[in-house]
């Protein structure tokens, strides 16, 4: 096995996916993923189609732990071959913006004045309401679909995506920087995912913690894994669905469409998933927190829309329900962006150093409105 092959092998991604996005032939990226070795022209065009720093797809074996970074990273495979390239990515990303980013001397204000308690849902609630005071003007009711540009411009938080990863979410504190990675997936789940990781950072992240992959699975448990993982389940769905707003807008919603049952409709949560821009599952199981329904009708409910029309999602396009609002996820943390803009100017690193190692295109980099000096 080549170390290309070895380093592809850990993503989520086919080789058809590959030869579209490197623009090699698919029989050329079958033939290096079986062991052939791949010329340098092959790498880069891989490197750049995945937005995989080069130097990480050509050694595919684990860096060195001499950096400051690295010890927080031991012990995060689960069981998978010594050389994970999204660990080594994420790895990679935080190196580098520990570079551009200005030193810190202590974890963000924000942070600190949030204490968590006891793993309880009532904790959970509690610090997803002091979060929101703090965020959002309309703390009671306002929809959280703007919260990847919410994370990205607050005091000490980069949020970055992950492409390409078995992984769903990843988060970890270092250099007091508080760092989340959400894979790219449909929008009420990144939304959900990316409250979970924020859940991880307020509940117990500390500088100098290991980093948390979490894979599918690990997120949206609800009760089904540890402690730790329920509560911050508990912390994300109540951070998404605050217990005022679903209160008003459920009420809204029977007022608007006259709706008589006694019993909660299959529409009403709907439209409270796309009000609030979550998935029907998480908005059902929020009713049911709330005793707005019996425990179990939510997840009896989505698999029989999906039975009945293919997805909940589906349901409401029948129903013809308003569109979900959009959730804006930038390439780049407006809190990075800013310092990325000064070190270029400054000719302290160049633009390409900064695409290859933070995982983006020159282009975003440049759409971040980071411009580099005119000669």
């Amino acid at each position: 096995m080549t170390a290309v092959a070895d380093a592809l092998r850990g993503l989520k991604i086919s080789p058809k996916e590959i030869a579209n996005r490197s623009r090699l032939p698919l029989e050329r990226v079958e033939a290096i993923l079986s062991g052939e070795n791949a010329a340098l022209s092959e790498v880069r065009a891989i490197a750049a189609g995945l937005r995989v720093p080069l130097h990480l797809l050509a050694r595919a074996r684990p860096a060195s732990e001499a950096t400051s970074v690295r010890p927080l990273f031991r012990d995060t495979k689960k069981g998978q071959a010594s050389y994970d390239l999204t660990v080594e990515k994420v790895a990679s990303f935080i190196e580098a913006a520990l570079e551009i980013l200005p030193p810190r001397s202590g974890l963000p204000g924000w942070l600190q004045a949030i204490g968590a308690g006891e793993r309880t849902y009532a904790e959970a609630d509690r610090l997803a309401k002091q979060f929101r005071r703090m965020v959002f003007e309309d703390h009671e009711e306002q929809p959280a679909s703007d919260l990847f540009l919410v994370l990205g411009s607050l005091e000490g938080v980069i949020v970055s995506r992950l492409d390409y990863s078995r992984y769903e979410g990843v988060s970890l504190v270092a250099g007091n920087y508080c760092f989340i990675f959400v894979s790219p997936r449909f929008a009420g789940r990144m939304l959900f995912t990316v409250g979970h990781e924020l859940g991880h950072i307020v509940a117990h992240h500390q500088n100098g913690d290991r980093a948390l992959f979490e894979e599918p699975s690990d997120i949206g448990s609800f009760g089904r894994h540890s402690q730790e993982e329920s509560f911050v389940d508990a912390f994300s769905s109540c951070l998404l669905l605050p217990d005022v707003g679903v209160g008003k807008s459920l009420k809204l919603f029977r007022d608007h469409f006259g709706i008589e049952s006694n019993n909660l409709t299959d529409m009403e949560i709907l439209l409270l998933a796309r009000f609030y821009g979550v998935s029907f599952e998480v908005a059902a199981r929020r009713c049911e927190d709330l005793r707005l329904l019996p425990a179990g009708v939510g997840h009896s409910l989505a698999t029989t829309l999906s039975k009945e029309f293919g997805s909940p999602e589906k349901r409401a396009e029948s129903l013809g329900l308003p569109a979900r609002p959009e959730v804006s996820f930038p390439p780049i943390s407006a809190n990075l962006a800013e310092h990325l803009s000064s070190k270029i100017n400054l000719g302290e690193i160049s633009i390409g150093w900064a695409a290859d190692r933070l995982g983006v295109t020159i282009g975003e980099i440049l759409a971040a409105n980071v411009r580099p000096v005119e000669p």
